[in-house]
């Protein structure tokens, strides 16, 4: 419908509103991010520690062998090996406890790196020569 008026004013076009009475609710959001699921923990950590301290004990074995047969070369570049590897088994034993990453194979990792390390066998077995003499 046009409302029509003389002179320069254009005409008004009447369109019909209508307004409903129920309210809509408005959704609240909240300040806080929505938090994620946690993922489930593995023992990736713990795994790699104790894999790292086995590997310890058979390079520091293999020294042994090798120094045993006379390639004294050899058997000190795998000990040097073995200390390496028993380092990166403990540290990454302490790091899978703190983290809950397969505490329990942390744990033994720690365990196998310090005792499978030439350094610290060497120190352990001179003790005990003390003690036995």
């Amino acid at each position: 419908m046009t409302n029509q008026v003389p002179g320069n004013q254009a005409p008004i076009k009447v369109v019909p509103m209508y307004i409903e009475e129920a309210s809509a609710e408005i959704p609240v959001v909240a300040d806080e991010p929505e938090a994620q699921p946690e993922r489930e923990k593995t023992a990736l950590i713990g795994a790699a520690a104790l894999a790292a301290a086995m590997l310890t004990a058979v390079l520091h074995l293999l020294a042994v062998m090798i120094a045993s047969n006379g390639a004294y070369q050899v058997a000190t570049v795998l000990g040097f090996v073995a200390i390496g590897s028993s380092v990166v088994s403990v540290g990454a034993g302490i790091v899978a406890i703190v983290l809950d990453r397969g505490r329990r194979l942390g744990i033994a990792a720690a365990v196998l790196g310090l005792v499978a390390n030439p350094v610290v066998l060497l120190w352990i077995l001179q003790f005990l020569s003390t003690l036995v003499a």
